[in-house]
């Protein structure tokens, strides 16, 4: 029997790609031969702006409800009234290009991007028919990530000639920070949290591993 979709609105598919589009930019820029301070400014002046823009619609209910005309589909129906996701994506793309080495920095912005829109789409399609765990998520939906995060991983670690069991390790690691990140119980926007801590994570294994 074919499966029966969401509405659009349900599946949030616009805030979704918006979400994976900005991580994507992000890393594709550091990618492209951007120094770390460099980024780390450029960033910062984004974050400046997004914060300007957040806190005055916060402050005037005539200029939310104008912002709420453009970026009301990229957003969630509580942050009309609240912060978006938006500073904490930002912010933690600061701290991942600032603080990580630059393969881990573009791994954790990866998950971020890509990992969590995908798990979330999973998780609201089929997670009626799985099961629940932390934090109300669904097994499903977090194995999506943790198997999108590895691919992400294995792919961009092949093209740095690691040697196949360091890349297959280092996937396996990828997977499982990258995927279960939002499950710990940290009352903080995962926006941030999915990058940070498994940059950390994946940091760790870098060391362990003499990278």
């Amino acid at each position: 029997m074919p499966i029966r979709l969401h509405m659009r609105n349900d599946l949030h598919l616009v805030r979704k790609t918006f979400h994976m589009v900005m991580g994507l930019l992000i890393a594709f820029i550091y990618l492209s031969g951007l120094s770390c301070t460099m980024g780390v400014m450029i960033l910062s002046c984004a974050l400046g702006v997004d914060l300007l823009i957040e806190t005055t619609r916060l402050r005037s209910p005539s200029i939310n409800e104008r912002v709420m005309k453009v970026w009301g589909p990229f957003m969630r129906n509580c942050e009309v009234s609240k912060l978006s996701g938006t500073p904490y994506y930002i912010l933690a793309a600061i701290f991942a290009v600032g603080i990580f080495p630059k393969p881990v920095a573009i791994l954790s912005i990866l998950y971020l991007a890509c990992g969590d829109p995908l798990a979330s789409l999973v998780g609201i399609l089929y997670g009626s028919k799985s099961f629940k765990i932390a934090q109300g998520k669904s097994l499903i939906g977090t194995m999506a990530g943790v198997v999108t995060c590895a691919f992400i991983t294995f792919i961009y670690l092949k093209s740095l000639n690691l040697g196949d069991s360091t890349v297959l390790i280092l996937t396996l690691v990828g997977g499982l920070a990258g995927g279960t990140a939002e499950l710990l119980p940290f009352d903080i926007d995962d926006n941030f949290t999915i990058p940070v801590i498994s940059g950390f994570v994946m940091w760790l294994a870098f060391i362990l591993l003499g990278i």
